[in-house]
């Protein structure tokens, strides 16, 4: 039980440990970077939507 809590706390203690650098270092500001990553993840699902349906480009039609 203390090893599985001491490893929970560290994963817990790295994420926030990560977030706060990431924070620091980023050279946008929060409205900037929220509007990148949600770029960034339409265009990923875009990707996904177009090779589940086998189509590419703009004549891509899928349903959904």
């Amino acid at each position: 039980m203390k090893n599985s809590s001491l490893c929970l706390l560290s994963a817990l203690g790295g994420a926030v440990l990560g977030a706060a650098i990431a924070m620091l270092v980023t050279p946008h500001s929060g409205k900037e970077l929220r509007g990148k990553i949600r770029a960034a993840v339409n265009e990923a699902a875009e990707k996904i939507r177009t090779a589940q349906c086998g189509c590419e480009g703009e004549d891509c039609h899928c349903n959904g």
